[in-house]
């Protein structure tokens, strides 16, 4: 279970509140790792465990997430920019002008965005059953129910709900305690900062064109039983990358790196350093 690894939290202020953030390792390379939407860090525990061994590690709690939300004048629309401001003025804070990104789901929608304003910092980014494509019209209304529904019934209903859908047939029913643990992180999210986050990704714009750009290293890893980002739109991305900066994942949802946490730890070790037999 993920609860049986320690790891230290550290504290950001952010202006109006604190994040916390585990921050492991001392190598010369660094990597974020960004948590996706209605989860908290701990959903990384086992990449950072194996990654810190011969990485730095920074994985932050998003605002909202056991702190307050991010603080919108009512003129402004929620955005994903937000999101990619906290954490640069973060890694300033640390020292760390050069770093590697791994995002899931929304936290890639972040990392997509961080590239494209800051992509004199990023050395790669990796996008963990997340997309380039910005969301279509049925998608946008899927959000808006999403958003209704935390509204009127709150966090902890809604997670109780979408997130056991999150992941493979298989994993779901002979792993209910690892589901829980990760509906439990995601507890910490404030009903606000929820509704902030698929606000910010409905807004979002597509990013495609970062998969072609040449001082940009992308890499995907896709779930071919993935619910969340359809197969369909990961391959049609994964054609734009070389062939060995992907991953389809066989029989796992969207929440591969507890899944098939050897795969994507191995993956991600052979992204760094070019290690042809770490797969």
């Amino acid at each position: 279970m993920q609860n049986s690894i320690n790891l230290k939290k550290h504290h950001y202020n952010y202006g109006i509140d604190e994040l916390a953030y585990f921050d492991e390792g001392k190598g010369r390379q660094t990597i974020i790792l960004i948590h996706g939407f209605g989860e908290d860090n701990t959903v990384w525990k086992n990449q950072i465990v194996f990654l810190s061994a011969h990485y730095r590690i920074i994985a932050p709690n998003l605002p909202g997430v056991q702190c307050k939300p991010l603080a919108i004048h009512h003129s402004q629309a929620p955005s994903i920019r937000m999101y990619v401001e906290v954490l640069h003025e973060l890694m300033h804070h640390l020292g760390i002008e050069q770093y590697f990104i791994v995002g899931h789901s929304m936290g890639g929608y972040i990392g997509l965005s961080f590239a494209d304003y800051y992509i004199n910092h990023v050395q790669g980014l990796l996008l963990l059953h997340s997309t380039t494509y910005e969301d279509n019209e049925a998608k946008k209304m899927s959000r808006m129910k999403v958003a209704e529904f935390i509204q009127e019934w709150g966090v902890s209903k809604y997670l109780e709900t979408a997130t056991p859908n999150l992941f493979g047939d298989a994993f779901k029913k002979t792993n209910p305690e690892t589901i829980q643990d990760v509906i439990d992180g995601g507890l910490g999210t404030s009903q606000e900062a929820m509704i902030q986050y698929v606000f910010a990704m409905r807004n979002r714009k597509a990013m495609t064109h970062l998969l072609q750009q040449s001082n940009l290293p992308v890499w995907m890893i896709a779930g071919d039983a993935d619910l969340a980002v359809p197969i369909q739109d990961s391959l049609e991305q994964i054609k734009l990358l070389p062939s060995s900066n992907s991953l389809v994942l066989k029989e796992v949802g969207h929440m591969g790196m507890i899944e098939a946490t050897d795969l994507v730890n191995q993956f991600i070790k052979k992204m760094l350093v070019g290690d042809k037999d770490a797969l």
